[in-house]
């Protein structure tokens, strides 16, 4: 799924937390990912292509390879494996195939390697066994929250929540707004002003804050 241009630079304004305060406003639960720790510094957004793993026994496994090789450029690839602690049977050749075919992130509840190549939240505690894809394209759990194919994944190193996409134009426009309310609070705390009146803030507060940013 293609992220319009616009939207997708509103989602990549605002942090993590702000839209998942958005999503709470909108009754959306269980759409923020906890417990994952971020390599690298970036700030992704890209649409959720999920796959769901299970300890592996001695029957056979999906085909991880042709799974990579179908995730489409711009996704963010989110692995379900049951919070098994287990590594993810990636290594190095199949991380540089995620990275060579665009792919925007990695998103999983077992744990990496080191180096992957792209930005990635992964747990880092690692299990002794193996992996064994069971899945694709599945609604999926993933830290905690329930991600959809398709949803969009916003992320950076404070964070992640997953947005539906059909809400994530609402929501971003929501996001950006409160960001800003929280920016000229913070101003208003920094001058000295009542924290009673501003957390949540009053009516003469929110005319304030409409009147000075309001543009020429």
């Amino acid at each position: 799924m293609a992220i319009d241009p616009t939207l997708r630079d509103a989602l990549s304004a605002v942090t993590p937390a702000s839209l998942a305060r958005a999503l709470a406003r909108a009754g959306v639960k269980a759409c923020t990912p906890h417990g994952l720790s971020a390599r690298g510094s970036a700030t992704v957004v890209g649409a959720a292509y999920t796959m769901r793993m299970i300890p592996a026994r001695d029957d056979a496994a999906g085909d991880l390879a042709a799974a990579v090789d179908a995730v489409p450029e711009g996704a963010v690839v989110v692995i379900d494996a049951g919070s098994s602690g287990l590594v993810l049977p990636f290594g190095a050749i199949l991380a540089a195939r995620l990275a060579q075919r665009g792919a925007a992130g990695l998103i999983t509840d077992a744990a990496l390697p080191e180096e992957v190549g792209l930005p990635a939240w992964c747990r880092t505690a690692a299990a002794t066994g193996a992996l064994a894809l069971v899945g694709t394209q599945e609604r999926v759990a993933c830290g905690g929250a329930a991600i959809h194919p398709g949803d969009i994944l916003v992320g950076d190193t404070t964070g992640l929540v997953a947005v539906p996409a059909a809400l994530a134009e609402r929501v971003a426009l929501e996001a950006v707004e409160q960001q800003r309310l929280d920016l000229w609070i913070q101003r208003e705390v920094e001058r000295g002003a009542d924290l009673a009146s501003l957390l949540p803030p009053d009516a003469a507060a929110l005319a304030r804050f409409e009147a000075e940013t309001r543009p020429a």
